[in-house]
């Protein structure tokens, strides 16, 4: 498959950046005592900082690409590892590092113990999110559904693991290995399903809530049994009809363990959120949580468990009290750091020869079948007997497909402990892979579907949705600003955990409302109990609003105003070139008013392929022209709006000789147009451009110049050699002295 120009150029320059690294890195090895150096603890320290430091970037571009082949993030990762580890780029051999920047440490895992200490780090990290992000209220309110639809998948993949390993080693559910494989079947992605749900915004249907709530029993069911699993490989490989006597015992004491830290933990929830808030800085809170999440890992780890257990307890201590999302929001930029060290790490695991063998590609793809079947039937075939349809029942079972980041973390301990070895970890990442590229898009184009999901009508008693249609995106915009600070002042801890979707949580104590942002409306899920809360807070903000806006009237006055903006100038040096097209220059425009001389202009700027909605930005820039006419003084009118039809900024002249009524503040007809084209969400130079108009326009013997340009080339080349005209014209000078 033949990658796109721009996918093949960021290829190119990761690997660029990848071949100066090695070199600036050769370059400083240049003197005879790199190789006696190769042992100390500078020089390791030295090569770990390089390697975290070209990890990043790796995970980085790896997972932009992903981004582009619209594939999950963590597959980027994931190659990105494979590329730079061990096993191909990695073992180049350089002056200072002769068996390369990421050498082939002879131990089970091929890297450093250093660096898989940074991923161990991360998946704490990642685990302690996954808990804040668990609703225990939405858990408890669908726990009976829940469990049943989670422990019947659950219990198929363990039977699939169980299968895999029975095929591969000829030893059932009494080999460590085979039951591990089913520990990793159990994982489901709540990331990966979560957003796809919030997405379609099936978060709160019964459909949705099943899932979670399933996954959250899925995450008991499976972490008891990897505690299990590590217990009984801790008796060695001939452990025989001891490993069963050991299960029940090592179940008991990790479930007990899982069940006395969790409750403790949920009890006194609110009295460590209490003590963290007394720190009063938000970013400190967050930071002492984390540090809460790694003592409890490491307690759990010196009882037998995993670290990654003591993380996600105690995330699920906090998920209930208001400090959650706060916490979330305060660590993405921690997380943003580790997360792709983890996976880009996780890839670097990967023996990429073993990976392309005949018998992991051909395991890892059964795995990865028996896993996605048994997630289908194990909790779809138990959703229909709880009142689900067969569409609801395939959307239950297609979102606990997934197993993304969940699996992944599980497979490390796997492959860090010694229980899999490279070929039954290259098995575990097929599956993994083959599960989550199989079943998130799936689950995609279920949700798009509009059909019945249950077969009598669920009514939500807690959780509803209240929405609020403005038809103005500058409206909504600025009550959306007005509704967060006003929450905030009434003590809410408001976060967005998706600021590219517009996503708030807005929490205090017991109260939990989400509001999710579009262009011209807002949307509320809370509690049936605070809706009158949450309307409350509309009309305020709309008061709010209107009481703002005749203050302004009192104060100011528009035309008045409007003037200045046409009588001040100042420097603003504009590439011409970049944003007129010359072709959307018209030194002989012959139009009956205004509205016709921006449909042309707004029509050239389509001609010359600037704009791919016409009829959208004429309606942009005509509602624009609608609030306050655009028209200036001297015959210069500067009509402008912002479009998604735009890409990049964009600029149209109009050179009307007979001249046009554009309401002009002087009263006289408009002789010289400059349309203005933006993009709505990221506008570019807007300001500057219509500075650089006006430090033209406001010359008198500019505006004559203009006028009487013979050529659309000698225009533009005029505007540019004069984009930083200060002169002002004697009339606009003595009106501003006057």
């Amino acid at each position: 498959m033949r990658l796109p120009a721009r996918n093949r150029r960021l290829v190119q320059v990761f690997l660029l950046g990848l071949v100066v690294l090695m070199l600036t890195t050769a370059a400083w090895a240049a003197d005879a005592e790199g190789a006696e150096a190769g042992h100390t603890l500078e020089h390791r320290m030295t090569q770990l900082a390089l390697q975290i430091g070209l990890i990043l970037f790796a995970g980085y571009f790896g997972m932009q690409a992903a981004r582009r082949l619209k594939v999950p993030v963590i597959l980027g990762e994931l190659l990105a590892g494979i590329v730079i580890g061990p096993y191909l780029l990695g073992s180049i051999p350089l002056p200072r590092y002769p068996e390369g920047l990421f050498p082939r440490v002879q131990n089970a895992l091929s890297i450093s113990p250093e660096l898989y200490g940074f991923a161990v780090v991360a998946s704490i990290v990642l685990l302690f999110l996954m808990g804040l992000q668990t609703d225990l209220r939405l858990f408890l309110r669908f726990a009976v559904k829940g469990s049943v639809v989670g422990f019947s998948g659950a219990i198929l993949s363990v039977a699939a693991g169980v299968t895999v390993g029975w095929l591969m080693l000829g030893r059932g559910a009494d080999d460590p290995r085979s039951l591990f494989l089913g520990v990793v079947a159990i994982a489901t992605s709540v990331d990966i399903t979560g957003r796809i749900l919030s997405g379609r915004r099936k978060m709160a249907s019964p459909e949705g809530v099943t899932i979670l709530s399933a996954s959250v029993i899925e995450d008991v069911f499976g972490i008891t049994l990897l505690a299990v699993v590590l217990g009984v490989d801790a008796l060695g490989p001939d452990g025989g009809s001891a490993v069963w006597r050991s299960v029940v015992s090592i179940g008991g004491r990790a479930l007990a363990v899982w069940l006395g830290f969790t409750t403790l933990g949920i009890v006194f929830s609110r009295r460590i959120s209490a003590l963290l808030k007394g720190v009063k800085n938000l970013s400190q809170i967050a930071v002492l949580s984390l540090g809460l999440a790694l003592i409890l890992a490491g307690l759990f780890e010196a009882a037998g468990l995993a670290m990654i257990i003591g993380a996600y307890v105690m995330g699920l201590s906090l998920a209930n009290t208001d400090i959650a999302y706060v916490v979330q929001e305060r660590i993405e930029t921690v997380h943003q750091f580790f997360d792709p060290i983890f996976f880009t790490v996780i890839g670097m695991l990967i023996n990429v020869f073993v990976l392309a063998s005949g018998e992991v590609i051909l395991f890892g793809l059964l795995f990865g079948l028996l896993a996605t079947l048994s997630k289908l039937i194990g909790c779809g075939i138990p959703s229909m007997a709880l009142g689900f349809t067969r569409a609801g029942a395939l959307r239950i079972g297609m979102g606990m497909v997934p197993r993304g980041e969940v699996a992944l973390v599980i497979a490390s301990i796997g492959i860090g402990s010694g229980i899999l070895d490279d070929r039954l970890f290259g098995v575990t990442i097929f599956m993994t892979l083959f599960s989550t590229l199989a079943g998130a898009p799936i689950l995609n184009r279920l949700l798009q579907r509009e059909v019945r999901t249950t077969r009598r009508d669920v009514e939500d008693a807690e959780m509803v949705t209240t929405d609020f249609e403005f038809g103005s995106e500058d409206l909504t915009r600025f009550l959306l600003s007005d509704v967060v600070a006003m929450m905030r002042s009434e003590g809410f801890f408001v976060n967005a955990p998706d600021s590219e979707r517009k996503v708030y949580h807005m929490r205090k104590d017991s109260v939990f409302i989400a509001m999710m942002a579009t262009p011209v409306s807002l949307h509320f899920t809370s509690r049936r109990d605070d809706v009158t809360l949450v309307n409350n807070l509309v009309y305020e903000s709309i008061l709010s609003l209107q009481q703002q806006v005749s203050h302004i009237r009192t104060i100011s006055r528009p035309v008045e105003l409007r003037r200045t903006l046409a009588e001040q100038t100042g420097r603003a040096v504009v590439d011409w070139y970049r944003y007129l097209p010359v072709e959307c220059i018209h030194l002989n425009m012959r139009v009956a008013d205004k509205e016709a001389a921006i449909r042309e202009l707004v029509a050239s700027l389509v001609q010359a392929g600037r704009v791919s909605d016409h009829e959208a930005l004429l309606a942009a820039v005509l509602e624009r022209e609608q609030t306050m006419s655009t028209g200036m003084q001297h015959g210069v009118a500067i009509p402008h709006g912002r479009s998604d039809a735009v890409a990049d900024l964009s600029v149209a002249v109009g050179i009307v000789p007979s001249g046009v009524d554009f309401q002009a503040l002087d009263h006289e007809p408009t002789t010289i147009i400059f349309l203005v084209a933006s993009p709505k969400e990221n506008p570019g130079p807007h300001l500057q451009v219509l500075a650089g108009i006006a430090g033209i326009a406001n010359s008198e013997e500019a505006r004559e110049t203009l006028m009487s340009m013979p050529t659309r080339a000698d225009l533009i080349a005029y505007m540019v050699s004069h984009s930083g005209i200060r002169k002002k014209s004697h009339d606009a000078s003595d009106r501003h002295r006057a």
